[in-house]
């Protein structure tokens, strides 16, 4: 038998080739190449002699730049010589020259030089030798162009003397690099006796955005700069991982909120979101986030039976210790708290004699079901609890008995007729059958915008209390909460909805949890009957995107967030995109300049 020998062929890896082979570089006079970019590097060949806190900011800060700067210590005699040198040579040439223009601008150079030396001898000021280079670079020339202008005219304005190293960009581009030592040739042309105080005063490190050194991109800042936020970091007035998010219709809201939760889902974060627009439903189903979609509405999957007891969470004050055996009043009288607020959104012209009625039907109907007040349903499973079937039928025998109460029972049964047996029953008349498995959740309610709206109330209240449980189910679990359109639960006859958001965000920074807030107006959470805990709501999160807003909600705005003339009237600009971001007393303007490739991955609802 012969053994035929056959040569394999193998393809090239072009995307691993193109990815380790160095790209080229190809020095100019002026300028230089590097791969696909247009550079230039530029040294400060003079400092200004009067200088404000944080000068040297304004140019180390300038988007597409990267600045090296490199210091020597020096002994002050050197620098006295160096210094005396220099009037010397400015007083010389005040004298000599016959143009006054010149002659005022040796003067005064001799002048400031004079001053530093009085520093050193007065007040022991310390000199140093400092270089500093600047290289532009952009892969478009005409923005290579307008960088280069922009850093010449900010060294201008700070009254720094700036040149192209002619001829020396080889040596600038190995100046900048960390992997060359300094070199002689640049140190030459640009090194410069400046005070270190004053240099150091200058900030040059500092920068007018947010960076936490770790987190997500979120956006840049007016100057261009990139913000780099990480919403779990705890420190000075940073208490909570909430964000109040609010914006008129069309200002981009809904982009920033899929921009964060596509950025925390990223990094590990469990996402759930009520949904009143089907604006996340293609983001859902996008292959990047394999989520559930849940019809919450009346859909298939989608029953929360609000007479599930959820399991009270372990507290402790301190977030970081390990939880203690429980010793609350019991799940089931909590329960009942949730419940006095779900039929409040739902039935709301139920007098006091009523919900007593209520309240006594339903401890005596979980009674039944073997649950008392001492009972731990953490073990419990969705069938185990009582139905509005059951309930109903419970009042419905009371109506039957002849007594003081019998027509009270027989209104409670009507009022129950519509969630047990009528139109609402496929919302909340059977077991929980909900079960994402997903690390990516959206609880559509869009259908129940064409439903009343005490009902969309109720079960916005119903879902988010389920919620709350999910984020209080493990508390070293991250869970970000997106309660959006969040005002379609607010009823003025009912606080208590609102009451228990508000404990929601005040204890979800113990179960690294976080919740955002988004609402297109804050005129629904300051009603004067709800003021009390909507604006608690609002303000309680360590986060706030205010994005564009005019009329009633700005001022509502400015004051409720402390805003001053500036910001208030960035945010009535009405610039799509932009947001004021505060963060405690900082505050920040955010551009949202996103990838097509970003965009496309949030999908056709909203938000584009």
């Amino acid at each position: 038998m012969n053994n035929k020998k056959s040569e394999i062929q193998i393809s090239v890896n072009t995307a691993l080739q193109a990815s380790i082979t160095p790209i080229g570089i190809d020095f100019e006079m002026n300028r230089l190449r590097l791969g696909e970019n247009y550079c230039c590097i530029f040294a400060i060949t003079d400092y200004p002699s009067e200088c404000d806190y944080g000068w040297l900011s304004k140019l180390t800060n300038i988007p597409g730049t990267i600045v090296s700067i490199n210091s020597e210590p020096i002994d002050n005699g050197e620098a006295v010589n160096e210094i005396s040198k220099k009037i010397r040579m400015y007083r010389g040439q005040a004298a000599s020259t016959k143009d006054p223009r010149e002659r005022q601008r040796c003067q005064k150079a001799a002048d400031d030089q004079e001053k530093i030396m009085a520093k050193m001898d007065q007040n022991g000021e310390v000199m140093g030798k400092w270089n500093t280079t600047i290289m532009v670079l952009s892969r478009d020339k005409e923005d290579y162009n307008s960088r280069c202008d922009r850093v010449k005219n900010v060294a201008s304005i700070l009254g720094c003397k700036i040149r192209v190293l002619s001829n020396l960009q080889r040596e600038g581009y190995q100046q900048i690099s960390p992997t060359y030592p300094q070199i002689k040739r640049i140190q030459e042309t640009s090194s410069r006796y400046f005070p270190v105080s004053t240099f150091v005063g200058g900030f040059p490190f500092s920068s007018g955005g947010f960076n936490d050194g770790k987190g997500f991109y979120l956006g840049k800042n007016s100057s261009g700069g990139l913000i780099l936020l990480d919403l779990w970091k705890r420190g000075s007035s940073r208490t909570n991982s909430n964000i109040t998010i609010v914006g008129g219709s069309g200002s981009g809201k809904s982009t920033a909120i899929k921009h964060i939760i596509a950025s925390e889902y990223a990094r590990g974060t469990k996402i759930i979101v009520i949904d009143p627009e089907s604006e996340y439903k293609d983001m859902c189903y996008n292959p990047l986030f394999e989520g559930n979609w849940i019809d919450v509405a009346g859909g298939k999957g989608g029953l929360i039976n609000p007479l599930q007891i959820r399991p009270v969470p372990p507290d402790t004050d301190d977030e970081n210790a390990e939880p203690q055996e429980n010793d609350s009043i019991g799940d089931l009288a909590i329960h009942l708290k949730t419940l006095q607020t779900f039929f409040r959104l739902y039935i709301p012209s139920m007098d006091d004699r009523l919900r007593a009625l209520l309240d006594q039907a339903l401890v005596e109907l979980y009674h039944k079901f073997g649950i008392s007040w001492d009972t731990d349903v953490s073990g419990y499973s969705a069938n185990q609890f009582p139905t509005l079937t059951d309930l109903y039928n419970l009042i419905a025998e009371k109506a039957k008995l002849k007594d003081n109460n019998t027509v009270y029972y027989e209104d409670l049964k009507t009022y129950l007729e519509g969630a047990a047996n009528g139109a609402d029953h496929r919302l909340w008349n059977g077991y929980t059958t909900i079960n994402p498995t997903s690390g990516f959740i959206v609880l559509d309610t869009k259908s129940l915008i064409q439903m009343s709206g005490t009902v969309l109330a109720a079960q916005y209240f119903n879902v988010l209390s389920w919620c709350w449980e999910q984020i209080t189910h493990d508390r070293k679990e991250r869970i970000m909460l997106v309660a959006d359109e969040c005002w379609t639960m607010i009823d003025p006859r009912c606080p208590q909805s609102l009451e228990f958001l508000k404990n929601a965000e005040k204890r979800a920074r113990k179960y690294e949890g976080s919740i955002i807030v988004g609402t297109q107006s804050t005129n629904d959470f300051l009603d004067p009957e709800v003021k009390f805990y909507g604006q608690s709501v609002l303000d309680l999160p360590t986060f706030k995107l205010l994005f564009s807003m005019d009329g009633k909600s700005l001022k509502e705005t400015t004051e409720l967030f402390n805003l001053n003339d500036a910001q208030s009237e960035y945010i009535s600009s009405g610039q799509r995109g932009t947001a004021l971001m505060k963060v405690g007393n900082q505050a920040v303007i955010v551009r949202f300049e996103l990838s097509e490739e970003r965009l496309e991955m949030f999908g056709r609802g909203g938000g584009r």
